[in-house]
């Protein structure tokens, strides 16, 4: 099969394999998507003998990493058809597409798996998880708050009262994307072509301190986005849900692994359960390390780490690698060779170092995990240059 960038001329073949995979044409998100986002330019599609059979959709977004902003490719639309399955088609596909974002200069890419372990045996790992909690309606009454007033909206000409609040929320987080207007518009304009709708949660002075991204429609009430600032901005937000009692069930929210609000919860223990949520990957092992900022506490002096990368996908990240650091928060890497089996500090595979620039993972747990080797006293180091983040992203396509 040969691999290459869509073209103009191949969108109604796109099309019709993401129908077969995904969602049919008839489908809301189907028609937004392909009549506002879809972008041949960031689409790869494989060919067999004339007929397209492959394709991964690589959306730009910028993602914010250790308080450094990347342009991201978030691979979405992986697909295959039946007929072109079981023969390595998917290794083939993605190793491609890696090599493509190598060219363009990015370093780290990130995709939603259907399945992670599909994903793990290329290089992928899970770097954030979300709470998914599930409530009868009823039973929100203790975790309600009536102090705030509600509002709803319905233009994507609001996504400014919006972006205050997922800019609060996202603040001391890693691993977010960044959302500009060009971004909000896109989000609110999917939202509301599947008809689904925003509440949000305002003060005496009417600032908004929290917002919920919800369907209608059935017994549970799925809420996809759930942001607030303030305990009571969720607890308002509740409050309102708990006012659907006629229209619903129950309800299903997401929220960032970082909130400890479960522990205020009077019944705990049904109904809550985490998803593994997104994965990321190293595009190009010196781009990455190269982008990332490092702690400036940790690297008050020069000091130099030889680490061994192992990456069976990517031949170029394979290899042995000089981490520089103490002239700045970014450090300096170089690929070297020739090195002797004792002076290598560290081993790590790719995908464990993916999770640890993205703060998901703490080296002492990598080394646990079997993905980091090394003398105890650089795996101490390694987790004062990169500490352990809350990590979050909310982005589905």
């Amino acid at each position: 099969m040969d691999f290459r960038i869509a073209t103009a001329q191949d969108t109604p073949q796109v099309e019709a394999l993401w129908a077969y995979c995904f969602e049919p044409k008839e489908d809301p998100f189907f028609q937004y998507y392909f009549s506002n986002c879809y972008e041949p330019e960031n689409t790869v599609v494989g060919i067999q003998e004339g007929q397209l059979l492959s394709t991964v959709h690589l959306r730009q977004y910028n993602i914010n990493v250790r308080g450094a902003v990347l342009p991201t490719s978030y691979m979405v639309g992986v697909a295959t058809h039946p007929a072109a399955r079981r023969g390595g088609i998917g290794g083939a596909l993605l190793t491609y597409s890696l090599e493509e974002l190598r060219r363009r200069g990015q370093g780290i890419t990130i995709l939603m798996p259907s399945k992670a372990g599909f994903y793990q045996q290329y290089g992928w790992d899970l770097y954030t998880h979300q709470w998914v909690q599930t409530m009868h309606l009823e039973n929100l009454r203790p975790l309600t708050d009536k102090a705030l007033s509600f509002g709803l909206l319905n233009d994507v000409e609001q996504w400014t009262l919006l972006d205050p609040v997922y800019k609060a929320y996202t603040k001391n987080l890693c691993g977010y994307a960044e959302r500009g207007e060009k971004e909000w518009k896109r989000l609110l304009g999917s939202f509301f072509a599947e008809g689904v709708n925003i509440a949000v949660v305002k003060n005496d002075t009417n600032e908004i301190e929290g917002y919920a991204v919800y369907r209608l429609g059935s017994p549970e009430i799925p809420v996809t986005e759930f942001v607030y600032t303030t305990r009571r901005a969720q607890r308002g937000l509740l409050n309102y849900f708990y006012n659907h009692r006629s229209q619903g069930e129950s309800i299903r929210w997401n929220e960032g692994l970082h909130d400890t609000g479960y522990r205020f919860v009077p019944d705990g223990k049904t109904g809550h359960i985490t998803m593994p949520y997104m994965m990321a990957r190293i595009v190009d092992v010196e781009n990455a390390l190269t982008t990332v900022p490092v702690n400036p506490e940790a690297v008050m002096m020069p000091i130099t780490l030889t680490i061994k990368i192992t990456d069976s996908l990517c031949t170029w990240n394979d290899g042995v690698f000089e981490l520089i650091l103490g002239e700045s928060i970014m450090p300096k890497v170089k690929r070297v060779s020739d090195v002797a089996k004792e002076d290598i500090d560290l081993t790590i595979d790719v995908g464990g170092l993916a999770v640890l620039l993205m703060g998901a993972v703490s080296a002492k747990g990598l080394a646990f995990e079997g993905k980091l080797d090394g003398e105890s006293h650089w795996i101490d180091y390694l987790d004062m240059v990169y500490p352990k983040q809350n990590t979050y992203i909310n982005e589905w396509w």
